[in-house]
């Protein structure tokens, strides 16, 4: 069946250049849009055509509706692929495409609504029968809120009702803490998603971070690809992913499946999405939002399950159904991804940004890069610090790490800071090799994880020596 006659891709970087793939090996031409800093990104590069959106900060830009839409329009696009970030999770964006007469590859405007609203998805959620974190949502009333954690116990967490990211995430230890947290929980939530509306949960101890990739049709079928295990994390953003999880037994995975495809089978998904849960040390499991989105992560489960998810969501979005049935799923081996940062772990993960003056990618047997980078490129300073992803596959999670610490000693990159020496770290973490690892890993690991030989720092130095003898030396030394 024909897809699309051409395809807007509304997004930059390494997500950009990942959906640029799947639209050419169906042969679907594709339209990128991109920023002044962006005109020579290799977004811009791979695309069939390239057409600018605006000045470089974001707001200008990528998340200008009218600007995309007019893009996608005058390029004669019949769809809009939007990615992740910027105007993924938008549904007046979504709404708006339809308005124009294209489809927004996605799940619908409404199903974005309900699901991108935390408090309004806990209620779909639990309607359908999956276990949600104890909350509490009228929390104008510190006192109220103290109430609630003496009841289930401190600490809690404090999160904005819209947005994700962690952004606006104040975890309370105590009443006296309640009244300043929720003020400034309140402020950050406006300032980063315009809706200052906050809840209040219970904080997991000790938990898992564990989500489940689904695929829906507008026909009602709906699969799941398995978990990923995503608990290493800095500041509420994931550093590494792995899937299948270490934590769950064939049963466990059974159950929290079956729960997602219900879920999502009664609230009428349509295309991919993922459900994330915490689980305690108990084993037992709690949702905690649906992102209505293409993730970062999605390629631990298409290298485990032989699915490319993003040609998979154009089918979906072009009205195919889904041919595969649950039992059809069979995931083999075991894989990992390493995120690689422009930052500095050293001070805080700081951003970095510059001009690369060399870059060696990873290459060889059972690894993958995502990136949208390349040697000589300027990482501007407006956007999400991403700037490639890592990936290994192996048949065992023992083999794949072995694979991902190969990979990470190949991976060069001069001339801004990155989160590579502390991957290398991680990998090698005798805790994190046993599968001992939670939400709080980084955080109370992070001076080992830190301690960089002294080879890598004069590393950073001969770069910047480098690029400044060969002409490419503005910035280098940033962040």
């Amino acid at each position: 069946m024909a897809v699309f006659r051409k395809i807007f891709v509304a997004n930059r970087g390494e997500i950009a250049c990942r959906a640029i793939r799947p639209a050419r090996e169906l042969g679907i031409p594709v339209v990128v849009g991109y920023s002044d800093c962006d005109a020579l990104s290799l977004h811009v590069k791979l695309a069939d055509e390239a057409v600018r959106l605006g000045p470089s900060p974001a707001s200008m830009s990528y998340l200008d509706i009218d600007a995309v839409l007019r893009a996608a329009k005058d390029s004669g696009c019949d769809a809009i692929f939007p990615g992740y970030g910027f105007l993924a999770e938008n549904p007046d964006f979504a709404e708006a495409v339809e308005r124009e007469g294209l489809v927004f590859i996605g799940p619908s405007a409404r199903v974005m609504r309900i699901l991108g609203d935390k408090i309004a998805a806990r209620k779909a959620l639990s309607s359908s029968g999956v276990p949600v974190t104890p909350a509490l949502e009228d929390v104008d009333d510190p006192g109220k809120v103290a109430k609630f954690g003496d009841r289930v116990g401190w600490p809690i967490l404090i999160k904005a009702s819209a947005g994700g990211g962690g952004k606006g995430m104040q975890k309370v230890f105590s009443a006296d803490e309640v009244e300043e947290s929720l003020a400034t929980a309140r402020s950050v939530a406006e300032k980063a998603f315009g809706k200052g509306t906050v809840f209040v949960e219970k904080f997991i101890e000790g938990g898992r971070h564990i989500e489940f990739q689904f695929l829906a049709d507008r026909f009602g079928n709906v699969i799941h690809l398995g978990e990923r295990e995503c608990s290493l994390q800095r500041r509420h953003q994931k550093l590494v992913e792995e899937a299948p999880s270490s934590l769950l037994t064939p049963e466990v995975r059974a159950k929290m499946g079956a729960v997602v495809v219900k879920a999502m089978k009664d609230i009428g998904y349509e295309t991919a999405g993922t459900l994330e849960f915490l689980v305690d040390r108990e084993g037992k499991f709690y949702a905690l939002e649906v992102n209505t989105r293409i993730q970062v992560e999605h390629t631990v489960t298409e290298m485990i399950s032989g699915f490319d998810i993003i040609r998979k969501m154009y089918k979906i979005s072009a009205g195919e159904r889904l041919s595969l049935r649950q039992e059809d799923v069979l995931l083999r081996g075991h894989a990992i991804q390493c995120r690689v940062n422009a930052e500095d772990p050293k001070n805080n993960f700081a951003p970095s940004f510059g001009r690369i003056a060399f870059l060696r990618q990873i290459s060889g047997p059972f690894v993958r890069t995502e990136s949208g980078i390349y040697q000589g490129w300027e990482v501007p300073p407006f956007y999400d610090s991403l700037l490639s992803k890592i990936c290994s596959v192996g048949k065992d999670r023992e083999t794949a790490i072995q694979r991902m610490r190969r990979a990470l000693r190949e991976f060069d990159i001069w001339g801004v800071r990155t989160t590579i020496p502390l991957l290398r770290r991680i990998m090698d973490n005798p805790d994190f090799v046993a599968g001992r690892i939670d939400t709080g890993f980084i955080e109370e690991n992070i001076a080992g994880l830190t301690e960089y030989a002294d080879y890598e720092e004069e590393i950073f130095k001969v770069a910047g020596f480098v690029a400044e003898v060969s002409g490419l030396g503005r910035n280098v030394h940033s962040g």
